[in-house]
């Protein structure tokens, strides 16, 4: 039995870029979607791409938002990109509390600014990085995107953020903009 080839991926980070940054969010009620996600992942699932989301998320670690509610968060984000036709094929989360000295290795290598979720769903979903893009709110995302090799990277930040090794905009509509212009074909 043949293996599928490999696919291109739409990494996104999730607070700042999936939803308005909002500090700890504990409840669903605290999710606003920013403008312009929904459009951005149905313009990326017409072209194959699997969309991942990968996030840190500290507040597990540190206690301030527990497993339920966080699995209550994921369920509602899930449900909704399911009916904007845009499913997200997997979330990964890193939830070390980075201050604790006694954290595992492994978890810590999971953790943006580390490349350690974006390689393990390379390896979940038979991902292209060469192939793929990621987008994030601030320059751990980016970090984590150029550690893992992936030559699209995308910054989405008022002010924005100069690098020169990825794009940044103000906001997500108008990466919106240069991703079509980038993937017309």
């Amino acid at each position: 039995m043949s293996k599928s080839p490999p696919y291109p991926a739409l990494f996104l980070d999730r607070d700042g870029v999936i939803n308005k940054e909002d500090g700890y969010i504990d409840s669903i009620a605290r999710i606003q979607f920013t403008e312009s996600i929904f459009d951005l992942c149905r313009f990326f699932k017409q072209k194959f791409y699997k969309i991942i989301i990968v996030t840190n998320q500290s507040g597990i670690g540190r206690g301030i938002i527990s497993l339920d509610q966080y699995d209550s968060i994921n369920s509602f984000i899930l449900n909704k990109f399911e009916d904007e036709n845009c499913a997200i094929d997997l979330i990964l989360t890193a939830s070390v509390d980075p201050t604790n000295k006694d954290s595992n290795p492994e978890e810590i290598f999971l953790r943006k600014p580390n490349p350690g979720m974006i390689l393990k769903a390379k390896l979940e979903l038979n991902l292209n990085l060469n192939e793929s893009l990621l987008i994030g709110d601030n320059l751990i995302d980016m970090q984590a995107g150029k550690s893992a090799m992936i030559p699209r990277l995308y910054a989405v930040k008022t002010p924005p953020i100069h690098s020169d090794y990825f794009e940044s905009f103000t906001d997500l509509e108008s990466c919106l903009v240069r991703l079509k212009h980038v993937f017309h074909t």
